[in-house]
């Protein structure tokens, strides 16, 4: 009876779809596809997405706690595979950093089809930021002087601080406003239509 079990369970994880998957099994089925090297990192980007895709917060538990018993070569490959859309989230649920991952996430893209390229800057360098302001200074340095930095990356770099020296001043203006780590970024979004 146990082989017969343990054939069924095998053939559930290999065809079972993606999003049928419990968030475990998600990213169990994600380290397993890094590990295998079947599919290449723009290929992974809609199954991060997938992953990253319901905010319940008992989902969202779960997946901080999956991606928390992940290698960090792994962690770098899914920071490598995620849009730039999907890396604050991911930064969000990931319970460590190092400087290689900040640098690979800073280093992303903006398409050129999008028609607010500041403000999705913006989110990211403030997700990365966050997460521990002495490393980001550090993944900045190694990514100024390299190849892999985006052509307007010293621009908005220079931008995002002046964004923090300005909230700086306005939170000791105002002590009982909120701050942008309070602010949602939906309030965000409402704030660049103004």
């Amino acid at each position: 009876m146990k082989p017969a079990a343990k054939r069924g369970s095998r053939w559930l994880e290999r065809y079972m779809p993606f999003v049928a998957r419990s968030p475990e099994m998600q990213v169990e089925w994600l380290l397993q596809a890094l590990q295998r090297r079947v599919l290449a990192s723009h290929e992974i980007t809609p199954y991060v997405r997938l992953l990253l895709e319901n905010e319940a917060p008992e989902v969202v538990g779960r997946v901080r706690v999956a991606l928390g018993e992940l290698p960090s070569w792994a962690v770098e490959r899914l920071v490598e595979a995620a849009d730039i859309y999907d890396t604050p989230k991911l930064f969000a649920l990931l319970p460590g950093c190092n400087a290689e991952q900040m640098v690979l996430a800073l280093g992303k893209e903006v398409p050129p089809y999008e028609r607010n390229p500041r403000l999705v800057r913006d989110r990211l360098f403030y997700a990365v930021y966050s997460r521990d302001p002495e490393l980001f200074a550090l993944a900045v340095e190694m990514l100024a002087g390299g190849p892999a930095a985006p052509a307007d990356f010293a621009e908005a770099h220079a931008r995002f601080q002046e964004l923090l020296e300005d909230e700086k001043l306005l939170s000791a203006l105002y002590p009982k406003a909120r701050t942008k780590g309070d602010i949602d970024l939906k309030d965000l979004e409402a704030l660049s239509i103004l």
